[in-house]
């Protein structure tokens, strides 16, 4: 039983993981749109690369290195 529920909850991990990065990334850039709007360039410009980064986090790291070759191997394996 522990053999197959180890890969589940690997899965789920990385799966809310990756939606995690990702909204806390968009978050970030619209957060960082008010306060370029409010005038506040040097905060809003590091608020925007933070986005970047978590959103390269969760579609490119965690989404396609991650979760999708697992859920892959997992429909190969049904």
């Amino acid at each position: 039983m522990k053999e197959l529920l180890a890969p589940v909850v690997e899965l789920v991990f990385y799966a809310v993981a990756a939606v995690g990065f990702t909204v806390a990334g968009f978050v970030a850039e619209l957060t960082s749109l008010e306060y370029l709007n409010a005038g506040n360039t040097p905060f809003a410009v590091w608020l925007f690369v933070m986005g970047v980064v978590a959103l390269y986090a969760g579609v490119i790291a965690f989404g396609v290195g991650e979760v999708l070759p697992r859920l892959r191997e997992r429909s190969e394996n049904v």
